[in-house]
Formats: C-alpha cells, structure tokens, sequence
C-alpha cells in the first residue's frame, strides 16, 4: 500500500472537491457562468454562444490546480429548445492528475405568462480521472531499497496499475424560472450516484447534489441620471448546495454599467467540520458581441478549520446574435427579448 499517507489523502481531497465544488460551484465569476450550477440557463433568452475560461487555482507554494473550461448554447427557436455543451478538465501537473468532465444538456422553453419563462432540462455527462502513477510513491518503492539509499523506480503494488485512470457516466435534471427581473433555479446532480473510486472494489459514489438558485437585477438608474451609465444594473444572486455531508453557499453582487461591470463575490462551504470560505471581485468588459472578464479570490487560510485557495480567473465569452453589437449598452442578465 501507499506510504505517504498524506499525499494518498491530498488525492482523495481534491477529487471530492473538484467533484463536488470546483467543477461545477467553486469558480469565481459566478454570475456569468451560471450554466455551472444550473445547465438550464444555457437556454436562456435562446442566445447562440461560446466561452472559455481558464483558471489558476494556488493550494500553496508547491502546488497549483489549472482549470480549463469551455461552453457553447444553441437555440432552436422554431422548436423552442436549446442544446448546451460545456467541458472542464482540471489538471494538477505536479502528480499527474487529470480531471475531466463533460455535460451535454437539452433545455426546453415553455411560457408560464407574458414576461416569465420556464426552462427545465436534462443533462448527461461523462466524468473521467487519470492520474500518472510514475509520480506517486508507493511502500514496496522504499522498503525494498533500504540501506541503499535509491528508491526504486517502479512498484509490484497490484493497487498501481489499477489507479491510472477511470471514467463514469452521470444523469442530471434543472429547472429554472424567470422573467426580466428575476430568476429561480432547481438543480438535481448526480441521480445516477456515479463511482469515482479507481479501485472499483471500494465505493466511492457522489451522492445526489440538490442546488436552489435565486437572482433578482435592479436597475440602479431609472431616472438616467448623469452620474451614472444610460443603463445601469445590480443583479445579486445567491447559490446553495447540499451534496452528502458538504454544505455550499456562493453570493454574487454584479454592478453593470454600461459596457464595465465590476462585482463581488462571496463563498462559504462546509466539509465536515472543514470549511471553504473567500471573497472575490470580478471586473468585466463588453465589446460589440464580446464580453471579457478577469476575476480573482483572495486566499484566506486558518489551519484545522478554514481553507480558501487563490484563484485567477481569466474568461472571454462571444455572443453571435447579429443584434448584439447594436444593443447600445443595454447589457442586462436577464433578458427575454431574443425569445420573440
């Protein structure tokens, strides 16, 4: 068996995170990406678009977590459905380890009034881990070249072999409601409780992940005042998620003024008695049918108790609505026009 028990539980750790938070919550710049937590927002307002993200996660001096994302929506107006695709993959150079997920979602448009809209979806998605076992050291490595002062360089542990990769299928539903003003979100993960375990003799299921979303866009300047853009909003959104044990709690505060945004983040977790708690700030700018964005998480550490990494965000996203570039500033959250 492993001797480094630590690293064999840094390991463990990390892809429950990743599984449970990183993947899918844990990111900084929420509001724009809300997809994550909830895929029925991908047939919102029925927009044809495409983003990136790319995300540097510090766990210390030592170690750091990329974060590649990728999404793109479809509408099928005439049919009143939308196809959502997103693709994130985690990678921790310095043991080898890949964390890939991948998540194809239908979403269907039905019209509860004549400004609300109700979006459920289905999503199914493939979750996959690898991990390079050249990098890891096992028992046998060390205790067969005692006295020597070498370790040896490879391991007749049965467990190595079976560790370098394993892959699942998952099942997920959302639903979301919302007008031009509001939005309310349900989201149920993981029905099929998929076994991320490398050895499949342990069981290691993600258990099935319930998330509530609620936002609401005030316009900040009714009156059009000269102090401020022509349009102007504060849209606030809250996220909750129970998922086994772990509690998850992410705010967002989202000042759009004009083509500039600025916001904050707020998010807290609970593992256990082991906690996730930071602050954060986003910046954005739009450009014609572009929209860029750099986002940031401060560290916040308090040993036994409290752990909340760095993170650097950077994220572009390309809406291809011809009318986009002629919107003259109205860059609002919540939108219905594209509906009509």
């Amino acid at each position: 068996m492993m001797s480094f028990r630590n690293l064999y539980i840094l390991l463990f750790v990390f892809g429950f995170l990743k599984l449970s938070f990183a993947q899918e919550e844990y990111i900084v710049n929420q509001t724009k990406y809300m997809q994550k937590a909830n895929p029925s927002y991908f047939g919102m307002n029925q927009l044809n678009r495409v983003g990136v993200l790319y995300g540097s996660l510090k766990v210390n001096d030592a170690n750091t977590l990329d974060n590649r994302y990728f999404f793109g929506s479809m509408a099928f107006q005439d049919n009143n459905f939308s196809i959502g695709i997103d693709i994130n993959q985690f990678k921790m150079g310095n043991i080898g380890m890949v964390n890939s997920v991948a998540n194809l979602s239908y979403i269907y448009k039905l019209q509860l009034s004549n400004y609300t809209f109700f979006l459920p979806s289905v999503t199914i998605g493939m979750i996959s881990s690898n991990v390079d076992v050249n990098n890891l050291l096992f028992e046998d490595q060390i205790t067969s070249s005692l006295g020597s002062g070498f370790i040896a360089t490879q391991s007749a542990d049965p467990l190595a072999p079976l560790i370098s990769s394993v892959s699942e299928f998952d099942l997920g539903a959302s639903f979301l409601i919302h007008s031009e003003e509001f939005l309310v979100g349900l989201t149920l993960k993981h029905l099929r409780k998929p076994n991320i375990s490398f050895n499949k003799e342990a069981d290691i299921t993600l258990p099935i992940q319930i998330g509530i979303q609620g936002g609401y866009e005030f316009d900040i300047n009714p009156y059009e005042r000269r102090f401020l853009p022509r349009y102007s909003y504060l849209f606030t959104y809250a996220n909750i998620v129970k998922s086994g044990e772990a509690i998850y709690i992410g705010l967002a505060q989202d000042f759009q003024l004009g083509e500039f945004s600025i916001g904050l983040t707020q998010q807290a977790g609970s593992v256990n008695s082991f906690g996730l708690n930071n602050f954060g700030m986003t910046l954005g700018l739009a450009f014609e049918n572009f929209d860029f964005g750099v986002h940031y998480n401060f560290p916040f550490r308090q040993p036994g108790k409290v752990y909340s990494p760095s993170i650097f965000e950077f994220s572009v996203i390309f809406d291809f609505s011809i009318y986009r570039r002629n919107n003259r500033g109205l860059y609002k959250r919540l939108q219905i026009d594209n509906y009509y």
